[in-house]
């Protein structure tokens, strides 16, 4: 990191520390390659009455299995992050949380995971469990806990980080921005083959701003902090003209819901399904 922004790796540290400390980084929740588990993930924008209550909306989506992230948007817009098991089930589960949201209309896509060419070991998935709910465990902790030696506990590790096993995501805590706006870029392109070339652009050109970027098929999303809502105005419209883009619109976030457990006890499950065949031998 300290490379890519040119600074070393002591600011790196205290910088993230600040953000966590000012409370804008609530943490950093294990996710995992979804396709080892038979899931997959799916992603709506869906457009509701700017009068719906927020906070009642979120606490109803909440309800719905396998949702894990609720986005308010400040202009009736709401964004959604949900597990499903097959095509059938994408569908059906987009419509449940449309209906449940009084939707009036809606953008429907799926995120892809890279091929993990890794065999985990039930080892490897106490692992993950033990730091899905806390990524910051000590390794020394987790391998007295585990009956492993630290440097097994690292290199299995390192060895599913390097393999697209698992990955992590900042927490963020839209209400302790302050003197600045987050806001989420979503764009469609003319045709897939542009992709490559436009997201590069868009990368340059969102570069001081952005802090994540959506692997969505079919459109991409680029979440930024802003330093005002006039950039955020200046920004779409040099994005709307650029070549190879058919619509972007650009969303304010009002707030964001994150709700992990229904991933926490998929690996749960998993592990426990491991662990009764071991009984069974």
């Amino acid at each position: 990191m300290g490379k890519k922004l040119g600074v070393s790796d002591r600011v790196v540290s205290k910088r993230v520390d600040r953000l966590i400390g000012c409370g804008l980084i609530k943490g950093f929740p294990l996710l995992l390659n979804m396709d080892l588990l038979g899931l997959k993930i799916g992603a709506l924008v869906l457009d509701v009455e700017a009068s719906t209550s927020r906070k009642e909306l979120a606490e109803k989506l909440s309800l719905i299995d396998g949702l894990f992230i609720v986005q308010i948007h400040l202009l009736g817009s709401v964004g959604v992050m949900f597990c499903y098991k097959d095509d059938d089930s994408l569908q059906k589960r987009a419509d449940l949380i449309s209906t449940v949201a009084g939707a009036h209309g809606m953008m429907l896509t799926t995120m892809p995971f890279p091929t993990s060419a890794v065999s985990l070991s039930k080892s490897d998935w106490r692992i993950i469990s033990r730091l899905q709910r806390n990524v910051d465990t000590p390794f020394g902790e987790i391998s007295g806990e585990l009956q492993m030696s630290t440097k097994t506990v690292r290199r299995r590790m390192v060895r599913m980080i390097k393999g697209g096993v698992i990955f992590t995501l900042a927490s963020v805590d839209v209400t302790a921005i302050q003197e600045a706006v987050m806001a989420d870029l979503v764009v469609e392109y003319d045709n897939p083959d542009v992709r490559r070339q436009v997201d590069k652009m868009l990368l340059e050109l969102l570069e001081p701003y952005y802090f994540s970027t959506g692997l969505w098929e079919g459109f991409g999303l680029f979440s930024m902090i802003l330093p005002s809502i006039s950039k955020s105005q200046e920004i779409l419209v040099t994005v709307r003209r650029a070549r190879g883009i058919k619509s972007a619109r650009l969303e304010l976030v009002e707030d964001r819901y994150e709700f992990y457990d229904y991933l926490y006890e998929a690996v749960d499950s998993k592990l426990a399904s491991l662990q009764l065949i071991s009984s069974r031998r």
